[in-house]
């Protein structure tokens, strides 16, 4: 054989060799690609459903959240509703309080405007002077007059200086 012979068919020994490995490679990295794709595949499912649980979770807060302040609201308008009620009873309460204490002072100003000035001015004094004097100015200042003149004088005195003040608090209210 000759030298061009042998040197050709080093060469195409080497030339299928080359093919061969150039095959062997292409296949590994054909291999190599296929797997990579699936981890991103792989991965790309696990990322989403991350995020559809993320969502669903989220979503679950923001109804738990919206409810949550559902109940708030309803509870608010329910004190406010309350409120509104309990200010209503409270002056209703002291509307009759204030008919009451009126029936009563008129009450109390019918009796004593029918008693002798003399038994007056015994009940009065055996009384607590600031009771005494609320009683008094329920009177007519005429039948006042007449009373303190039964009194004694200390007693008459300090009815007439507490007469004073509550007349001094009216006015200044007023």
């Amino acid at each position: 054989m000759s030298k061009k012979s042998i040197f050709f068919i080093v060469l195409s020994c080497s030339f299928i060799y080359a093919l061969t490995n150039e095959e062997q490679y292409l296949e590994t990295r054909r291999q190599q690609l296929e797997v990579q794709t699936r981890e991103f595949d792989e991965a790309k499912q696990a990322l989403e459903a991350y995020r559809a649980s993320f969502e669903a979770l989220q979503k679950e807060r923001f109804e738990a959240l919206a409810k949550k302040e559902a109940e708030l609201n309803a509870t608010l308008t329910k004190i406010e509703q309350t409120k509104a009620e309990n200010e209503e009873l409270l002056r209703r309460s002291e509307a009759n309080l204030k008919a009451i204490n009126s029936k009563t002072s008129d009450r109390v100003k019918e009796i004593y405007s029918q008693m002798k000035d003399t038994a007056i001015a015994d009940v009065l004094s055996a009384m607590d002077a600031e009771e005494a004097s609320k009683i008094m100015l329920s009177l007519d200042s005429r039948k006042i007059s007449g009373v303190l003149s039964k009194m004694q004088a200390a007693k008459a005195s300090e009815l007439t200086l507490l007469l004073k003040k509550q007349g001094d608090l009216n006015a200044s209210s007023e």
